[in-house]
């Protein structure tokens, strides 16, 4: 089974890595239906005909052209095709759907749990070395697999890191694509794993001995009760803690040495590079640092260094959320505001916010239910708030009022519509040296021309004040003032 699945992933590595998908989607689900085929082979070949013939028909549509649902009808195809091999012949079609929903469901998380229920059943029955080994997997396995991850998300943020990890192994490679792969061959096996075995809830059902505390190299007992999970134990957490808390570390004095140090970047590697780079990973990776803080709350009182190495973590992201919001100003600074950087400022405010409300949250000893409610209020505001704010109007203001006007994105700024107006007369007022290049003044239509238009119920009061403010602006407007060319 572990060479099918090797083979498997390989096979889908050569298949997917770096092409866009198309044929080789069909060409994947028919060699992993063979492979199910191989390992749990129907009672006559007449069984195997029908399963055959429905994923021939879910692929028709992807060898037909590559979209969305065509994916979908294969990948349905697939499931219920390799479900309808593990049946019985005359199995009703609501068994097999519902088979196949089991399948599905299991779906990837169902190879880790194959992995981890591998590990219970064969510790029990092992030697002492074995039993060690063991033990070994559950307190290593989750952090060192996030570790990884951690630092595939940092690497890909910090060009900086990047090259010092390639110079400690001297070796010439693209290591963010190293990891990136890795990563890929991960997912892919998480992906198959399932499929080959099959959901079979009696084998996965938990055994009574691990619901009995047992000491964790002697650091750490999980509460009465309490099961690992997703390989989630107080032994693993506390080890996962310690080595994110140090490469976490790593990655802020590194941050903060540059943006606010003054250290130099390596050459090749511009400021702006090293903004647009590390913004949106390192968000990403904050909202997996208050994802990881919620998983690993039940485990807190097993040991007493927990409680307070998760609030460093919970620091340590925030702080990395501030250096992402300072990366994106630099870079904003350099290119100028769009919607999605000011999206993107607003998204870091609020998972800042939110990890300061899961510390609290820890602190205080609050359920999850009472940091659900605050956090959804803190977006639910912010959302309110924003139907007050004229993003357009901003955008344009703050990119007419830098520095240097021949960055300036006009056709941007042309697109932002008639509630930029009023910002663009206003920035315009006070760099006058920052005018609309030749067929672009009359992007911004005249408001009155445009209210004068509108019926009664189409009144805004923002696009009422816009012509408020555009009246006396009209009223001493020289004739033949415009160009005629617009746009």
């Amino acid at each position: 089974m572990a060479l099918i699945l090797l083979a498997l992933t390989a096979l889908g590595d050569f298949l997917f890595w770096q092409y866009q998908p198309g044929l080789s989607l069909a060409l994947f689900a028919f060699v992993v239906f063979a492979a199910v085929l191989l390992c749990s082979p129907p009672q006559s070949a007449r069984n195997a005909t029908r399963p055959a013939l429905l994923l021939l028909a879910s692929a028709l549509p992807v060898i037909e052209h590559y979209q969305a649902l065509s994916t979908l009808f294969l990948g349905l195809g697939t499931l219920m095709a390799v479900s309808w091999l593990r049946q019985e012949p005359d199995t009703p079609l609501l068994d097999l759907l519902s088979a196949t929903g089991k399948l599905a469901k299991s779906l990837p998380l169902g190879g880790i749990r194959n992995f981890l229920a591998l590990l219970r059943s064969r510790g029990d029955s092992s030697g002492p070395q074995r039993a060690l080994l063991l033990q070994a997997l559950r307190n290593w396995g989750f952090p060192l697999g996030g570790t990884f991850l951690l630092l595939s998300l940092l690497v890909e943020a910090n060009p900086v890191l990047e090259q010092q990890l390639a110079g400690l192994m001297e070796l010439d490679f693209d290591l963010a694509t190293l990891i990136r792969r890795f990563l890929f061959w991960i997912g892919l096996a998480l992906v198959i794993s399932p499929v080959l075995t099959g959901p079979h809830p009696a084998k996965a059902t938990p055994q009574k001995a691990e619901d009995t505390p047992e000491a964790v190299d002697g650091t750490a007992k999980p509460a009465a009760g309490r099961k690992s999970w997703l390989g989630l134990n107080p032994g693993s957490v506390l080890r996962a803690l310690v080595v994110f808390n140090l490469i976490m570390a790593l990655q802020t004095g590194m941050d903060l040495s540059i943006l606010i140090g003054g250290a130099t970047l390596p050459e090749g590697i511009t400021l702006a590079e090293y903004a647009h780079r590390g913004a949106y990973p390192l968000l990403v990776t904050a909202m997996l640092a208050g994802a990881f803080a919620l998983a690993a709350r039940p485990f807190l009182k097993s040991h007493k260094a927990l409680k307070p190495l998760v609030l460093i973590w919970l620091a340590q992201n925030a702080l990395l959320g501030v250096t992402a919001y300072m990366r994106l100003d630099l870079y904003v600074e350099s290119f100028g505001l769009t919607y999605l950087r000011v999206h993107s400022m607003i998204w870091m405010a609020l998972v800042i916010a939110g990890l300061l409300l899961t510390a609290w949250q820890i602190l205080r000893a609050r359920s999850n239910l009472w940091l659900l409610l605050r956090c959804a209020a803190l977006g639910t505001a912010t959302l309110y708030a924003a139907c007050f704010v004229n993003f357009a109007g901003l955008i344009a203001y703050q990119n007419l009022t830098r520095e240097n006007p021949n960055q300036i994105d006009w056709y941007y700024i042309c697109t932002l519509g008639p509630m930029a107006a009023k910002s663009v007369q206003l920035a315009q007022e006070e760099r006058p040296e920052n005018h609309p290049p030749s067929g672009y003044a009359n992007c911004w239509p005249d408001m009155n021309d445009l209210l004068a238009k509108q019926n009664w119920r189409e009144w805004g009061f923002r696009s009422w004040r816009l012509r408020a403010y555009a009246a006396p602006q009209t009223t001493t407007k020289a004739p033949g003032h415009e160009d005629p060319a617009g746009r």
